[in-house]
């Protein structure tokens, strides 16, 4: 992924270890980039080209921006972002936002009302969305972003991304590899490429206490088993 300052208008950032007996006002804003600790910055050089589109299939859009992904399929809510795909994430077709059917999102206890874009500024690397728990802050979010050697696949984006986080033993789900990490209590993340990007699914749980790490990353695995499905190699 490619390394450059993260937005500042983005929408939310893995918990970082906290004291159990009281948490900083700044848990409780979900901002910052999604993808800290997971995909190496938010945005890229560059000038934001978006991302091709099957003729048969053209996009509608609103005042110029696409509001559909490849398959005609329109998105759970108005984007304002004209490169919402882009260079940076145009590695796989695969969209979270409309792929991941509603009956999934409840069979995990989320809401489907809340789907937000992980997008908070355009142009990012980070293109997918994020559905909310009943606390209103707790979510699973799932998301793609290009790898930034995807010659080198799976090792390569592990290798680039290690800083702040735990790397626990590769697993697979139906016979594709899955790494598996976590940068503190109460979030974990898997990553599965698909094509020359990474499907990323992260589990952020605000408790008290934190829920167990294993736990947390059960949660990650089985929501990307019930999306796999979708997601091309």
């Amino acid at each position: 992924m490619t390394q450059e300052p993260r937005s500042k208008a983005s929408t939310g950032r893995e918990r970082q270890i906290l004291p159990r007996k009281s948490l900083p006002a700044s848990v409780y804003v979900l901002a910052g980039c999604l993808v800290v600790g997971l995909l190496s910055g938010c945005t890229t050089s560059g000038n934001p080209t978006p991302a091709s589109t099957n003729s048969a299939s053209s996009p509608s859009t609103t005042a110029g921006v696409r509001q559909t992904d490849d398959a005609g399929r329109p998105l759970p809510f108005r984007t304002e972002h004209a490169n919402r795909w882009s260079i940076n994430n145009n590695g796989t077709t695969y969209e979270p936002c409309t792929q991941i059917a509603d009956n999934i999102v409840e069979q995990f206890g989320l809401q489907s009302d809340s789907v937000a874009d992980v997008a908070g500024s355009d142009f990012q690397t980070a293109r997918g969305c994020r559905w909310k728990y009943s606390d209103g802050m707790s979510s699973i979010a799932q998301f793609v972003g290009n790898i930034r050697q995807p010659e080198r696949g799976l090792d390569g984006y592990k290798a680039m991304n290690s800083a702040g986080k735990t790397w626990y033993p590769d697993t697979s789900i139906n016979a594709r590899r899955v790494l598996v990490a976590s940068t503190g209590p109460g979030a974990c993340s898997v990553y599965l490429q698909s094509g020359d990007a990474v499907v990323v699914t992260l589990v952020s749980k605000f408790e008290i206490p934190a829920a167990p790490t294993e736990e947390v990353c059960k949660t990650a695995s089985d929501f990307l088993k019930a999306t796999l499905e979708q997601i091309p190699l």
